[in-house]
């Protein structure tokens, strides 16, 4: 009876053995799709989908319409899309901006160029001007603006999201509530200043022709070169609202360009620029990784970064990108957000 109970045993053992020997479990990496992100300028990028090195970007316009009007690109999704009212280019001031005045006159002149570009009797004079800031030819410029959505205020509710995103990807190394907040809404609420907004605003929907008291004092204003999304401030210009405001250009206020939103913080901290408009999550990075100070008083846009792929390409939807390597312009820049909303469920790889 022992013999035939161990016989039995033994034969179980076996077959057990066996079924080990003839499965083998999926591994994890065969179940999660994945992503391979590079980090490279606009100009960069753009090469690098010309020759094939990389299947895609994800750029602030107008480079991806650049790259679709000259047919090595096509568009596979725009941000506003993917995340509707993400944060993008707000209006930042310093915090040794005292001038009530300047702010006011600051946030005035972006939100009438901002109305100016919304007003769509006005296209003609837009694309003007956005021609003469940018370069573009009328066809691209126009893609370039209707994929971009031009904004007076950030929703707070989607810049919370976007800071949680940010945090989970490792990008920001500190706590909020060790800087003396007692949650995000805390933070939000010390670091953007929206009475001057609230102020303008109520002020231009009473009457569309208020002007704000003329400022005294004088200021250096940095932006993004190339960038359509500074398109209001442009127009802001052209339209002599700084000048209205009592700002003008080459006498009291100066404006400088930068090549990323990392030079315009670094600007900030050397006390080069006293305002500017810059990607929000770069933006608060600064304000919690460096102690940062500054202050966001406006907004300027909504969407306007587009994941584009070569146009001979089988890629038609974000799933065909599994595997695949793209570009964004800077880790824990508004485009990596966005990137990693697109492809949220991926193992993103850098």
């Amino acid at each position: 009876m022992k013999k035939n109970i161990f016989f039995f045993c033994g034969i179980l053992l076996i077959v057990a053995l066996a079924g080990f020997m003839f499965y083998e479990k999926p591994e994890k990496s065969n179940d999660t799709k994945s992503i391979y992100v590079v980090s490279m300028t606009a100009d960069e990028m753009t090469m690098a989908l010309s020759n094939g090195s990389i299947s895609g970007f994800l750029s602030w316009e107008p480079y991806p319409s650049k790259a679709v009007s000259q047919g090595y690109a096509k568009y596979l999704v725009n941000s506003s899309e993917a995340w509707e009212n993400h944060p993008s280019l707000v209006l930042a001031i310093s915090e040794d901006m005292k001038d009530e005045d300047m702010i006011r006159a600051l946030i005035w002149a972006e939100v009438k160029g901002t109305r100016f570009i919304n007003d769509p009797s006005n296209i003609e004079k837009v694309l003007d001007y956005g021609q003469e800031f940018s370069g573009l030819d009328r066809l691209t410029l126009l893609a370039a603006i209707n994929n971009t959505v031009y904004s007076e205020y950030s929703d707070l509710n989607e810049t919370k999201r976007a800071i949680e995103i940010v945090r989970k990807a490792g990008f920001i190394n500190k706590n909020i509530s060790s800087m003396g907040y007692n949650n995000i809404d805390d933070f939000l609420s010390k670091v953007y200043i929206n009475k001057y907004y609230n102020e303008v605003k109520k002020k231009l929907d009473e009457d569309p022709n208020w002007i704000p008291p003329t400022v005294n004092g004088s200021i250096k204003f940095g932006y993004i070169q190339g960038s359509s999304l500074n398109l209001a401030m442009h127009i802001a210009e052209k339209e002599g609202y700084f000048e209205k405001s009592g700002l003008v250009t080459g006498k009291n206020i100066q404006f400088l360009a930068y090549r990323s939103g990392r030079a315009l913080t670094d600007a900030f901290k050397l006390q080069e620029i006293d305002a500017g408009t810059m990607g929000t999550t770069v933006l608060l990075r600064y304000k919690i990784n460096d102690n940062g100070r500054i202050y966001i008083v406006g907004g300027v846009n909504s969407g306007g970064t587009s994941l584009v792929v070569r146009t001979d390409s089988n890629i038609i939807s974000i799933d065909d990108l599994n595997g695949k390597k793209i570009a964004t312009p800077g880790f824990g820049t508004c485009q990596d957000t966005i990137m990693r909303k697109m492809f949220a469920g991926y193992e993103i790889k850098t």
